[in-house]
């Protein structure tokens, strides 16, 4: 652990043994080449990993959840921003390559969340004892095409001290608790002046509370589809000790509540935003 991320956790380049297999599994089993905060967050914790992987992975691994989350997404209202225009964009700086790569970053934050946010749900569910039925095999659906790597997450350490406090008000903007600062937002902070132009565009979506409501929605929305899916889980080994689980839930219950529910709809709105 070191001061890369907001709260303590592994970092991924420091993992090792099993930690590091798992992480890596995570990595091929969703399609994504960064191993989210939760997971990282819940490898310190004894078997809080390892438990909640093997509950959630064959929902996962089959494709299951990217259908979910899919349906998820496409129900979802979210609020309009005004568009980034190409103009707007080469003026501030990013030039093509620098907007495939936010779009690719964008797009990855997007599949990932959504998916997280009704899997991790869905287990809070099956912490509480949901009924289990079996889960039918469907065809895997593939992700869309990323092109370009992830560039590294930077550690908060790593900002300059304007592009910190930037990222720290982006980051409040719908949230009620603030534990957690976005990664999105770190990834995005190779590039301060799309940061500032979000600032711009979400500035009054979140004064007005249209922004909150919005946020609200997607919790209400995710849950719904959580509680379809919880019945095809696993339940937790019996083995496992009581501060284990409620380690799990305390992790669960705060990147459901917050960052996950807040940027589906922001990373949504974000996407909309960006001249295809």
């Amino acid at each position: 652990m070191n001061a890369s991320d907001p709260i303590p956790a592994i970092v991924e380049s420091d993992a090792t043994g099993d930690i590091k297999n798992i992480f890596d599994d995570i990595k091929n089993v969703t399609g994504v080449d960064v191993v989210n905060l939760v997971w990282r967050r819940l490898a310190i914790t004894q078997n809080a990993l390892p438990y909640l992987w093997d509950v959630l992975r064959p929902v996962y691994e089959s494709g299951f959840i990217s259908n979910q989350a899919e349906e998820f997404q496409n129900q979802l209202v979210i609020p309009k921003l005004p568009k980034f225009k190409d103009e707007i964009l080469f003026a501030s700086g990013i030039d093509n390559l620098g907007k495939m790569t936010i779009n690719n970053i964008l797009a990855s934050y997007n599949r990932t969340n959504a998916a997280n946010l009704i899997a991790l749900q869905a287990a809070l569910i099956n912490l509480n004892g949901g009924e289990n039925v079996a889960l039918e095999p469907i065809q895997k659906k593939l992700a869309g095409d990323i092109l370009l790597p992830m560039p590294r997450l930077p550690a908060i350490s790593d900002l300059n001290p304007n592009i910190i406090s930037l990222v720290k008000e982006l980051n409040s903007f719908g949230e009620e608790d603030g534990t957690i600062i976005a990664s999105m937002y770190r990834h995005l902070a190779y590039w301060p002046n799309f940061l500032a132009l979000i600032k711009i565009a979400l500035e009054p979506i979140a004064s007005s509370g249209e922004l909150k409501r919005a946020i609200e929605n997607s919790r209400e929305q995710s849950a719904k589809k959580a509680i379809y899916l919880s019945k095809f889980l696993e339940p937790f080994p019996e083995s496992a000790s009581s501060l284990c689980f409620k380690e799990i839930k305390n992790v669960l219950e705060l990147f459901t509540r917050h960052p996950l529910s807040k940027m589906v709809v922001i990373c949504g709105m974000l996407i909309e935003a960006l001249e295809k």
